[in-house]
């Protein structure tokens, strides 16, 4: 008896398992087997980025790929697909490391060889960080859906939080008539707007950090180490892939963060350290022929303005097209001949400012 009645329970808990897993391998909120289905609405909100990132990057359709840290996310896709021809796709990681947005470029790429451009940010104060860094205080990095090993898919497959925070959602509003598609990352755009047209802040976020420097602050420089890891970092997550896929065209930018962003860097000691691995970092992907560089530091009158920001890091929306227009017209392009003096230039500006 005892023995037919562990069988009943082993049988009954096979079968709800096989339920469970066939709903989410069905319904699919993280696209990971398949792009969305027609019947349900499935959101993008960055708290599942992580999650879905890999997915978008093989089931969508697009030709072009928006990607990077957080100061990628105000992008208007529409915008850059107008400005370079393209039908593109936006995938974030916000807060990530140089690991995973190269992890993320080369799937993109290998599911879609053919992509015309990747447009990826370069945030200075992540080159030196080891070549496979990932933040240690994100509890859970969702590799096992990020490679090709279907066993280590049971972590989504029988997934409880999967199952009740994101598909019973789903299935509810679908009945209730909700309109099926998928939440856009699409932002406001201002190709054809005027200035007057344009969004500022308020610029209030920069009384907590206004208040200059009451004396300088040593820089240090690039230790032996970490030269090395500006070196490994670049060209495991940047020019490996770049090579793999020669016909597709790389372009880097350098966020035009506020200049308060760089007067953290020199209160913290790191501001020079940040320019070494910024200069070592440029002219190694000036090497690869399908990489090309950009910056906007240069434009002082935005860092320098508050309004511009909604933090010390990340720029309004008009800032943002302002970017995608220049690259379009390749303004603010660094190249072999003007690398120099960018550099020069830049370093000058940020290490003498009266911070």
């Amino acid at each position: 008896m005892a023995k037919k009645n562990i069988s009943i329970i082993l049988i009954i808990t096979l079968l709800l398992l096989t339920i469970h897993g066939a709903i989410v391998v069905y319904i699919d909120p993280f696209f990971h087997f398949h792009a969305p289905l027609n019947s349900f609405y499935y959101k993008r909100s960055a708290t599942v980025e992580r999650y879905t990132n890999d997915g978008i990057a093989r089931h969508f359709d697009f030709n072009a790929l928006i990607t990077g840290v957080s100061v990628s996310e105000g992008f208007c896709m529409s915008e850059f697909d107008s400005l370079f021809g393209v039908k593109s796709e936006k995938i974030i990681y916000s807060g990530g490391t140089f690991k995973e947005t190269g992890e993320g470029i080369s799937r993109t790429l290998r599911s879609k060889p053919d992509t015309r451009i990747v447009l990826c940010s370069l945030f200075l104060s992540k080159l030196y960080q080891d070549k496979d860094h990932r933040r240690s205080d994100i509890l859970d990095h969702p590799t096992y859906l990020y490679n090709d090993f279907f066993l280590d898919d049971v972590k989504y497959i029988f997934n409880k939080e999967v199952l009740f925070t994101y598909i019973y959602p789903m299935i509810k509003a679908a009945k209730a008539g909700e309109q099926p598609g998928v939440e856009s990352y699409e932002k406001q755009g201002y190709l054809h707007l005027s200035n007057d047209d344009y969004d500022y802040s308020d610029g209030s976020w920069v009384n907590n950090v206004i208040a200059p420097l009451d004396k300088s602050v040593f820089q240090d420089e690039l230790t032996e180490s970490e030269i090395k890891n500006v070196e490994s970092n670049v060209q495991q997550n940047i020019i490996d892939i770049a090579k793999r896929y020669p016909d597709t065209k790389m372009i880097y930018f350098i966020p035009p963060c506020s200049i308060y962003h760089y007067k953290q860097m020199y209160k913290e000691g790191s501001l020079v350290k940040v320019l070494q691995a910024e200069e070592i970092a440029i002219n190694m992907m000036l090497k690869q022929e399908n990489i090309e560089v950009y910056s906007f530091n240069d434009h002082t009158e935005i860092l320098e303005d508050p309004k511009n920001y909604n933090d010390a890091v990340h720029y309004v929306g008009w800032v943002s097209s302002f970017i995608l227009q220049n690259i379009a017209n390749e303004e603010g392009k660094i190249t072999s001949d003007n690398v120099d003096e960018f550099l020069d230039k830049e370093q000058s500006y940020l290490t003498n400012y009266n911070y």
